[in-house]
């Protein structure tokens, strides 16, 4: 049956994961890339600048319900005036759905999308795949928790913290943080109610008051919080199950990254939902996809006056006493180094 024919329902069709995602020519990433992805968490793996940020943007924003608007993420104003592509493979409402979406800078040309269910296929464009696309939940998607304290659970003022009075009555949230706390394996052992203030308990059984808590240990309290009651709300909404999460590791060391993805890798198998993380680091973590560029993206390189490269150069005539060069530093050096362009190396 044709949707333009009947009565669009509204954010009835929950995501169940992400199969897998291609793209050429989009953001980051100059060519075709294809990535895969598993049940559980994924981690997407990749240096400063490599792409990270832009698979998440491609997974959040690729079901969009305009055909043309700036989309989120795009970081640099000369990008993208040549058309790129993105596919994506993906379950929802128990269906397998294949979409194919090409655009001319932030316009898109061309939408195809393909939905399966056992041998039946049923094929939808353009103006159709935009009215399907308004049936479908949409993904939640964390862009680093600092950027986020308007939600923050607790509110810090002063000497004492609070409940943040929208879950001022939500002993189970903090029961659910007393649960996963132990994976931390930190030396707070739980969080208590005592009167309207949220105090720590240690292992050794001293109370504080959370706003005493050092910071990376109060962050690992919040992210616990956030993505807890986010699966509940998936629960018991059925809502989509796909959890996209970006630049949550800063301030944390090894050992606290190690504590939070136990608690991802518990959260994931509970509430059976999919987390795509991104992360600098691929030791102890799951699943990794990794993104590695063998070249500086074609933002930079496509406006000759205004390119990284033709910055730099610059940047190095007007300080002649500045050498550029890999570490060790020596100061008595009078070698002059040049930069190899299209490419992250430094070349001597």
């Amino acid at each position: 049956m044709n949707l333009l024919e009947t009565a669009i329902d509204y954010d009835s069709i929950p995501i169940q994961r992400i199969i897998s995602v291609a793209c050429r020519n989009f953001m980051a990433f100059d060519g075709l890339h294809t990535f895969e992805f598993n049940h559980g968490v994924n981690t997407i793996i990749g240096g400063n600048a490599s792409g990270k940020s832009s698979l998440v943007t491609l997974i959040s924003q690729v079901l969009s319900r305009s055909i043309s608007s700036s989309w989120e993420g795009r970081w640099h104003a000369n990008y993208s005036p040549s058309e790129s592509l993105i596919e994506m493979k993906f379950i929802a409402g128990d269906k397998e759905h294949y979409l194919r979406r090409v655009m001319l800078g932030d316009t898109t040309t061309d939408l195809h999308l393909y939905v399966t269910e056992g041998k039946e296929r049923t094929f939808y464009r353009d103006g159709e795949v935009i009215d399907y696309f308004k049936r479908l939940k949409k993904m939640t998607t964390i862009n680093g928790f600092e950027d986020s304290r308007k939600d923050f659970y607790f509110w810090t003022s002063g000497k004492t913290t609070n409940v943040n009075p929208l879950f001022s009555k939500s002993k189970e949230l903090l029961e659910g943080v007393n649960r996963f706390l132990p994976l931390t394996k930190s030396g707070v052992r739980g969080l208590r109610m005592v009167g309207n203030d949220v105090m720590v308990e240690y292992q050794n059984g001293a109370l504080r008051n959370l706003s005493s808590l050092a910071s990376a240990d109060a962050k690992i309290i919040f992210v616990i919080a956030k993505i807890f009651n986010i699966a509940r709300q998936i629960e018991r909404g059925n809502l989509s199950k796909v959890i996209l999460l970006d630049e949550i590791e800063i301030g944390l060391d090894k050992a606290k990254l190690d504590g939070l993805y136990n608690i991802v890798e518990a959260l994931a198998h509970e509430y059976e939902c999919q987390f795509m993380i991104t992360s600098r680091f691929v030791n102890g973590r799951l699943n990794p996809i990794r993104i590695n560029k063998a070249k500086i993206p074609r933002c930079y390189t496509q406006d000759t006056g205004r390119n990284m490269s033709k910055m730099i150069k610059n940047f190095l005539k007007t300080k002649p006493g500045i050498i550029s060069k890999n570490p060790p530093f020596s100061k008595n050096s009078n070698t002059k180094y040049s930069l190899k362009w299209g490419s992250f190396k430094w070349n001597p």
